[in-house]
C-alpha cells in the first residue's frame, strides 16, 4: 500500500522501483521519512519524540485528551472505510476512531509501536509533507495538535488534499498562539475555577519537574491564519468549532480550534 514519499514510485519490499531508495523497517513498522534535504531536520526531531515516548506514557494527558473529548471528536469523524491519522502519538484517539481500516503516520517509531499495539492500525514513520500513499487513498484524514508542528504547513496541507478521496473529509485540531497571561488564565480555568482539581494540578506540576516534555513547535496560529493555510491547498473549511462557536464542545480551552474540512 506504500509508495515512495519523495518520487511517489511504487515500493517493493520497501525499495523504490523508480529512484532506487531502500527504506528500512523495524519491528514491522517501515521508516518512510523523506530523503529530501529540505526536511533533513526531521531526523533530530524524530529522536526527540522517540525519547519522549520511550520515557513517558499518557504523554498528552494534560492537553485535553479526555474521554469526553475522544467521544466528541469520534462523533465528528463519523464512519469511514479508510482513515489516516497524522501524528497519532500513542494511538489513544486512533483506537477510538470509527473506521473499517485505520492507517497512521508519526515521526516517532517509539510512538507508532505503542499505537499499533493499541489500535491494530497500519503504521509508518513518515512526514505529513511527504505522505507515502497513493492519490485518493482515504475517506478521512485527521490530525490533532499536529498542524503546529508541520515543517512546511502549506506543503503538508497539499499532501493531505492529494491523499483524500473526492469529497473526502479532513478534521484538524490546532492550538492557537497565546500570550503568557492567556496561558496563565487557561491554567486557572483548568485547575481552579469553576471546579477545583487539586489532584490534576499536582499531576501536571509533577510532570513539569519529573521527565518534562520539551517539544519543538514550528509556529503559532490564529483561527484565521490556520484556516487560510488549509484553504491555500484547495481544501474547503465547512465549519470552525471552538468554545466560542460551540460552548458545549469538550475542548480544554478557547485556544483550541477544530476545522471540519472537505476536499
Amino acid at each position: 500500500m506504500y509508495i515512495c514519499p519523495d518520487c511517489k514510485g511504487p515500493l517493493k519490499e520497501f525499495a523504490c522501483a523508480h529512484c532506487g531508495v531502500q527504506f528500512a523497517s523495524e519491528q514491522g513498522i517501515p521508516d518512510l521519512l523523506s530523503r529530501d534535504p529540505k526536511f533533513a531536520s526531521v531526523r533530530e526531531i524524530s529522536s526527540t519524540y522517540d525519547d519522549i515516548y520511550t520515557r513517558r506514557t499518557q504523554v498528552w494527558e494534560d492537553q485535553g485528551r479526555t474521554p469526553e473529548f475522544i467521544r466528541y471528536f469520534s462523533g465528528l469523524v463519523g464512519s469511514a472505510d479508510a482513515l489516516l491519522e497524522i501524528g497519532c502519538g500513542e494511538g489513544i484517539l486512533l483506537s477510538a476512531l470509527p473506521a473499517g481500516h485505520k492507517t497512521a503516520v508519526d515521526i516517532s517509531g517509539a510512538a507508532l509501536r505503542k499505537a499499533q499495539a493499541a489500535s491494530g492500525a497500519t503504521c509508518a514513520v513518515a512526514l505529513a509533507e511527504r505522505l507515502p500513499f497513493a492519490d485518493a487513498s482515504f475517506d478521512v484524514v485527521v490530525s490533532v495538535g499536529v498542524m503546529e508542528h508541520f515543517l512546511d504547513d502549506k506543503v503538508a496541507s497539499a499532501e493531505i488534499r492529494r491523499v483524500l478521496k473526492p469529497q473526502g473529509r479532513y478534521l484538524a485540531l490546532i492550538h492557537l498562539r497565546r500570550t503568557t497571561s492567556e496561558k496563565a488564565m487557561q491554567k486557572v480555568r483548568e485547575f481552579f475555577f469553576p471546579r477545583p482539581r487539586p489532584i490534576a494540578l499536582l499531576r501536571w506540576m509533577f510532570g513539569k519537574v519529573y521527565k518534562p516534555i520539551h517539544q519543538p513547535i514550528q509556529r503559532g496560529y490564529t483561527t484565521e491564519s490556520g484556516q487560510q493555510c488549509i484553504e491555500s491547498a484547495g481544501l474547503h473549511v465547512d465549519r470552525v468549532i471552538s468554545n466560542v462557536t460551540d460552548p458545549s464542545a469538550p475542548l480544554v480551552g478557547p485556544h483550541v480550534v477544530i476545522y471540519v474540512v472537505r476536499k
